[in-house]
């Protein structure tokens, strides 16, 4: 029999931590894991675990575990027609939505106090990144090769990454 778990949402971290404990489970369980769609049988007769980005795809019924695992939000009428055994939805508190949409020195001394701030400096990167799939300007790429700095002096210990961060968002996003 096979077992349907969808996991989705905005909050790649959390999701993606999920999915490695579904696939720790199943490696102890001594499952076949696949990370492909197409499903051939067990040349053992193990159950398989197979892990779809796909959920568009039709996968073959088979014995063991499907996870369909995208990273963002999959539409409800889509959850629903793939008729699963467990969904698990992992979206961004609204509060990050919110700073990253006006990043501000004092909303990042707020999102700090309930996050981490090597997260946070991740999702301001990937904000960044975004603007400039969007506008490939010179300000943009100034930008992001900014936040490169940063990142290397806060990871070499030559800067506070707090500080740092401040020192950026005073001087360019403000």
């Amino acid at each position: 029999m096979m077992k349907t778990i969808v996991l989705h949402g905005t909050d790649r971290d959390k999701l993606y931590k999920r999915l490695i404990v579904f696939m720790n489970e199943a490696k102890k369980r001594g499952w076949e894991i696949s990370e492909n769609s197409e499903v051939t049988p067990s040349l053992f007769g193990a159950e398989k675990f197979v892990v779809s980005r796909d959920y568009h795809r039709k996968i073959n019924k088979f014995e063991g575990t499907l996870v369909i695992y995208n990273e963002g939000t999959i539409p409800a009428s889509a959850v629903k027609e793939l008729n699963a055994d467990k969904v698990e939805k992992f979206d961004l508190p609204i509060q990050i939505w919110s700073f990253l949409n006006k990043i501000t020195v004092k909303g990042l001394h707020e999102i700090i106090k309930t996050e981490a701030i090597e997260y946070i400096f991740s999702m301001i990167a990937w904000k960044l990144k975004q603007n400039y799939t969007k506008n490939q300007s010179e300000r943009n790429a100034k930008l992001i090769n900014e936040l490169a700095e940063i990142d290397i002096k806060a990871k070499t210990g030559k800067g506070n990454l707090i500080t740092l961060l401040d020192l950026f968002i005073t001087k360019n996003l403000t």
